[in-house]
C-alpha cells in the first residue's frame, strides 16, 4: 500500500513502543453466523503511530456479499495524520484518503467509487469535522489510559472521510468473562463503554430493521496481551442480536489466552 516503505523504516527506528505491531486476528460473528475475517496491527512510538487492518468476509455471508476492506492509518512525528482505504463489493469498488494537515485546519477527503450510491447521506458540514480525529485513535489512547490510570474514560469527535459522529467512553471496570460462553477470553479483561452520536454521513434509506442509537449498545474488552493492554472482544447488541469481534489465533482455531 502507499506509504509502506516508510511505515517500515519507522517502525524499525521506533521506540518506547506502547502498541508493538504484532498482527492480530479478529473474527466478526452474528449470533452463529461467521461473518468475516479481520487481520489488525497497531504499532505506537515515540516516532510514528500507525494502523494496518484488512478485513474480508467469510462463511455464508461471502455467498451473498462477497467484500475485502484494507486500512491504512498513520500519524507522523510533525502531527501531520493519514488514512487510507480500499474497499470491494460484488462489483463495486472505492478508494478513500484523508488527511488532517499537521497545522490543524480542515482535513482533506478524496473519495472514489466505481458505482454512485443508490441512497442519499445525512449532510456533514466543513464545521463538524475541524478537530477531528481517525476511528483507530481512542484505542491507542484507551491502551494507555489504563496503564497510566486503570481507567477508560474519554470523548472524541471522530471522521472516517464519509461518517462523522461523537464517541463517548465510559469505564466498565475489571472484569471475568463467562469461560462457558465460547470465544470469551480466560482471565481478567478490562470493560469500556460505548455511546456514539451520529453528526451526519449516514445512510437516509429506511428500513424494517433500522435500529435507533439508543438501541444499540456497544462494549470494548481489552485484555493484557504481550505486556499491552490490547481490544479481545468488541460487542454490538441490537434489538435484532449481537455481534462479537474477538481475538483469535492466527490459524483461527481457538482464543487467545
Amino acid at each position: 500500500m502507499r506509504n509502506a516503505a516508510w511505515l517500515s523504516v519507522a517502525a524499525f527506528s521506533a521506540s518506547t513502543v506502547a502498541f508493538d505491531g504484532q498482527p492480530m486476528y479478529y473474527e466478526i460473528d452474528w449470533g452463529p453466523v461467521t461473518l468475516a475475517d479481520v487481520k489488525v496491527e497497531l504499532l505506537d512510538s515515540q516516532d510514528v503511530r500507525s494502523v494496518t487492518a484488512d478485513i474480508e468476509s467469510r462463511g455464508a455471508v461471502a455467498w451473498f456479499s462477497d467484500f475485502r476492506s484494507t486500512l491504512e492509518i498513520l500519524h507522523s512525528r510533525d502531527g501531520t495524520k493519514l488514512l487510507n482505504g480500499e474497499s470491494t463489493w460484488a462489483d463495486t469498488h472505492s478508494n478513500i484518503t484523508v488527511i488532517w494537515p499537521a497545522s490543524g485546519s480542515t482535513p482533506t477527503v478524496d473519495l472514489y467509487r466505481s458505482e454512485p450510491r443508490d441512497y442519499g447521506l445525512t449532510p456533514v458540514s466543513k464545521e463538524s469535522i475541524i478537530d477531528t480525529v481517525d476511528p483507530f485513535t481512542p484505542v491507542f489512547e484507551i491502551g494507555r489510559m489504563l496503564d497510566n490510570t486503570e481507567k477508560c474514560v474519554g470523548f472524541y469527535r471522530i471522521f472516517d472521510g464519509v461518517r462523522r459522529y461523537d464517541l463517548k467512553i465510559q469505564d466498565g471496570g475489571l472484569q471475568t468473562l463467562d469461560k462457558d460462553v465460547p470465544g470469551n477470553p480466560s482471565g481478567f479483561t478490562h470493560r469500556c463503554d460505548i455511546t456514539v452520536k451520529r453528526i451526519g454521513g449516514f445512510s437516509t434509506k429506511k428500513g424494517w430493521f433500522r435500529s435507533t442509537e439508543s438501541e444499540i449498545h456497544r462494549t470494548l474488552y481489552l485484555g493484557r496481551i504481550r505486556g499491552y493492554w490490547l481490544p479481545v472482544r468488541f460487542e454490538i447488541s441490537a434489538p435484532l442480536g449481537k455481534a462479537v469481534a474477538r481475538l483469535i489465533d492466527k490459524k483461527h482455531k481457538r482464543q487467545v489466552q
